[in-house]
Order: structure tokens, then C-alpha cells, then sequence
């Protein structure tokens, strides 16, 4: 029998090492890659095509969702999610097949995900396991939508103002606060970037490096800039950096 080909996929290093050592004590699977992010993982399963990734949910900048829908849907590989997500994603992940190791996990749990793993990688119905995985993300993107921000509060004085975050441009980082930009004004918002990065729905918004962030739908063009940087130029002639350990991302996101 073919040795199954695997990567794993976390960005906390105690657990990456965690899975490497628990891997190595199957002799049925070749570990091809370790991965401590979300980028990293998209290059190195386009690389190696590997039959099975260990696939942590819960990183910064690009998740292990974000992982797979930069995927093409037909080069998707068995995925076994590591997680400490809530009992309703669990129940997403069971009743679509997928399974999942929560975190803390004993070795006996691993090996039975890497059991059911082997039983449907011997049957080789990739077609049945890409409808899952289809499935999978379509129930929680759906999910994930009704809990984003739709609007952000701006107060003038004693008055509040409301912005509809479709008309957002871009937002930059401003010491403790936030400015965000819109076509043609701009307003200073006491909030955390990282807060409106975890808030916004992230098919529309991408944190292009530490201190800005980009509605996609703005993005007039992207240009190289200096070593495996770019620059973003939005439709207000507002140009951005993006960072280049960011870049795999929003590649995956516009399908550039």
C-alpha cells in the first residue's frame, strides 16, 4: 500500500510539534509539510498535493476556512479540522462528514480520526468528500455572515451617525484609534483594527498589513512593489501596502 501523504497546519508551535510526533508513529503516513500559518499551507498543498491535511481553524490572517476556499474545489485533499470552535461548528463538521479534533485531544481520538481518514482515502470517492467539503463551507459562511458588522456607530458631538459598511473604502490603524475612509470623507473611530479585522465579513474586507485594511470590492489594481511587496490602488486613488507574507491570501480571495 501507497503511503498517504499528509501536511499539517498550526500556528501554535507546541501543538504543530504535537502532530508531528504523533504522526511519526504511523508508518502508513508521509509527513510532507508542517505549516505555523494560513498562507504557508496554500503554497505547500498546491505543491505537494498531499492526501490529508491537518487543518487548524483558529489562526490570524488567513483561517483554515480561508485555506480551503483558496483551494480549487477538485484539489481539495481529506481535511481532519483541529479546533477549539464551539459545538455548533461541530455539529456543521458531523453532519457533513468532516471530521475534527477539538482541542485538548488524546492520542486515542487522533488515531480514530486518522482511522476514518484511511477508510475514506481506501474508498477514494473524491467526489462524495468535494460535495462535503462544498457543503461544509457553504453552511458556515451562511452561519458566519449574520454575526458580521453591517454598519459602524460614529459619534459627532452628541449625535451618532451610522455608516453601512458596503460604503467603507478602507480603514487604517491611528494610534488608539481607527480612521476609516469613505469615498470622500473620513471619520476617527475609538476601536482596535483587529477588532474590525475579526468583524468584518472577510470575503469583503482584507487586513493588507498590521495597520490597514481593504474593502476587496474597492480594489482597482494590485502592483509590485518592492521585494514580494505590492501596492493596492483603490478605486479613490488611494494607494495601499500589502504585505508580502499577506499576499497568498487575497490571492486566493480574488482569485488572482
Amino acid at each position: 500500500m501507497e503511503k498517504i501523504t499528509a501536511i499539517i497546519v498550526d500556528d501554535e508551535a507546541p501543538a504543530l510539534a504535537n502532530l508531528e510526533l504523533l504522526l511519526a508513529g504511523d508508518s502508513q503516513i508521509e509527513l510532507v509539510a508542517a505549516c505555523s500559518d494560513g498562507a504557508s499551507a496554500i503554497t505547500a498543498v498546491g505543491v505537494h498535493k498531499p492526501d490529508l491535511v491537518f487543518l487548524d481553524i483558529q489562526m490570524p490572517e488567513v483561517s483554515g476556512f480561508d485555506v480551503l476556499k483558496a483551494l480549487p474545489a477538485g484539489d481539495r485533499p481529506y481535511v481532519i479540522f483541529v479546533t477549539a470552535y464551539d459545538q455548533y461548528a461541530l455539529k456543521a463538521f458531523e453532519v457533513n462528514a468532516v471530521d475534527y479534533l477539538l482541542k485538548p485531544f488524546d492520542d486515542k481520538r487522533f488515531f480514530d480520526a486518522v482511522s476514518k481518514a484511511k477508510l475514506l482515502l481506501q474508498q477514494q470517492d473524491q467526489q462524495a468528500l468535494q460535495e462535503q467539503l462544498g457543503q461544509l463551507l457553504r453552511h458556515l459562511e451562511q452561519d458566519q455572515r449574520q454575526k458580521y458588522l453591517k454598519k459602524l456607530s460614529v459619534r459627532q458631538g452628541s449625535k451618532i451617525s451610522f455608516i453601512k459598511v458596503e460604503d467603507i473604502v478602507w480603514i487604517e490603524a491611528d494610534n488608539q484609534y481607527v480612521k476609516v475612509h469613505l469615498t470622500t470623507t473620513s471619520h476617527l473611530l475609538r476601536q482596535s483594527l483587529s477588532y474590525l479585522d475579526q468583524h468584518l465579513d472577510p470575503t469583503d474586507f482584507y487586513r493588507t498589513h498590521r495597520s490597514a485594511i481593504v474593502n476587496v470590492q474597492r480594489i482597482e489594481s494590485i502592483e509590485p512593489y518592492f521585494k514580494g511587496d505590492y501596492h493596492i490602488r483603490l478605486d479613490n486613488g488611494t494607494m495601499v501596502k500589502l504585505s508580502r507574507h499577506r499576499t497568498e491570501g487575497l490571492k486566493g480571495l480574488l482569485n488572482w
